[in-house]
């Protein structure tokens, strides 16, 4: 009589092993894996963006997720993997809102329309709205991206330089094509990029620190005011 066993993979009735997992409660093995690595990285996402990254511990991230702590190690090697997966979601969720909100205000400003650089004013401002919205508006999120991820190790460093030089070419593309139709290419974009997000991010960390205070339009406004000065500045030195 045909008869079947199972350990660990799904073997069929000719004993072919199979990769497909054993169903249990109607889910397959992989379905239930990957739903224990989502609980895995939400629990990573909230203990690091409140209690911090250096505080956080195996054993809490899966009391958090009400998880096993042999389940950790099913889907990370270590807690700074898992620190990769958070981050990567976190910057993933920062560039899309920032990037939207260059483009939603591509056509204008509120308070500079004629001016020259006008079209840079608009698209600068609506990164640093986007910016200071996502901030205030995820704490949990800008608390890893701004502060968890700094000092870590070399590697996450690196993953840290590497967003930063990723999104600034897209921030620095955006802004000359809204500007010019035209993109830069090699030393002058990457520095361009480098200016938009280091600035960028060292408002944003001391509106943070501080508190968000000023309010936000009120240091959107004084944002502009003060660009608006460069550029003014900028033009009477080409004249």
């Amino acid at each position: 009589m045909p008869y079947q066993f199972a350990f660990g993979d799904q073997c069929c009735q000719d004993h072919t092993v199979t990769k497909e997992g054993r169903p249990y409660a109607g889910a397959s093995r992989e379905v239930r894996e990957s739903a224990r690595r989502e609980q895995i990285i939400a629990a990573g996402i909230e203990l690091f963006g409140t209690q911090g990254y250096r505080a956080a511990t195996v054993g809490a991230i899966c009391d958090s997720a009400g998880l096993n702590k042999r389940y950790f190690y099913e889907s990370f090697a270590t807690l700074e993997d898992l620190l990769v997966e958070v981050y990567e979601r976190v910057v993933a969720d920062l560039r899309a809102v920032v990037l939207a909100g260059g483009a939603a205000d591509a056509g204008g400003s509120e308070t500079v329309t004629e001016a020259q650089g006008a079209e840079a004013m608009a698209v600068l401002r609506g990164f640093m709205d986007g910016f200071l919205g996502w901030a205030q508006a995820n704490p949990i999120f800008a608390r890893v991206h701004l502060f968890e991820v700094l000092g870590v190790s070399g590697r996450i460093d690196e993953l840290y330089r590497r967003h930063g030089r990723v999104i600034g070419g897209e921030l620095a593309d955006a802004l000359c094509v809204a500007v010019s139709g035209t993109v830069l290419t090699g030393t002058r974009r990457r520095v361009l990029g480098d200016l938009l997000v280091g600035a960028g991010i060292q408002i944003v960390v001391d509106w943070v620190i501080g508190d968000y205070q000023p309010p936000r339009q009120e240091l959107l406004s004084e944002i502009e005011s003060t660009l608006g000065w460069v550029l003014t500045a900028g033009a009477i030195g080409e004249s």
